[in-house]
């Protein structure tokens, strides 16, 4: 019985080995949920479950408070694009793509191959507007 962990432990092992390494890997093995953070080929991917419209307005807040200079805004059905500058000068994109429900995915990529610890640096400041940004819509009670 011990020995057919093993052998499977191992298996899977070199099946990561074989396919590749780093999030890849790991989305592979870990599954991937709602709130998976997945850092490939220089971009930063998340989906929150939050409805587009408020992702679009903390992403605002966040460009603002990390003191980057907006490039571009542009706006569709299929997506919300930010195109914007570092205070150094590096190129900042964050997409947002509307999901099923009350969900939304960005895309984010900081710097022209990618920048993984500052690209969540962004996504962080991101949750942080959004957590702000529903401290600020009234609560129903109960009764009311």
């Amino acid at each position: 019985m011990r020995s057919g962990l093993v052998v499977q432990c191992l298996a899977i092992a070199v099946a990561l080995a074989t396919l590749g390494t780093g999030c890849r890997a790991l989305v592979l093995v870990g599954g991937f949920d709602a709130n998976a953070i997945v850092f490939v080929e220089g971009e930063l991917q998340s989906t929150e479950p939050t409805a587009l419209a408020e992702v679009a307005h903390a992403c605002r807040l966040a460009i603002e408070t990390l003191g980057y200079d907006e490039v571009m805004t542009h706006r569709d059905e299929e997506e919300v694009r930010w195109q914007a500058q570092t205070a150094g000068g590096d190129p900042v994109e964050i997409r947002l793509i509307p999901k099923s429900g009350k969900r939304t995915t960005l895309r984010i990529r900081v710097g022209v191959i990618g920048d993984e610890a500052r690209s969540r640096l962004v996504l962080e400041q991101i949750r942080q507007s959004l957590l702000g940004i529903a401290a600020t819509v009234p609560q129903q009670v109960d009764g009311e």
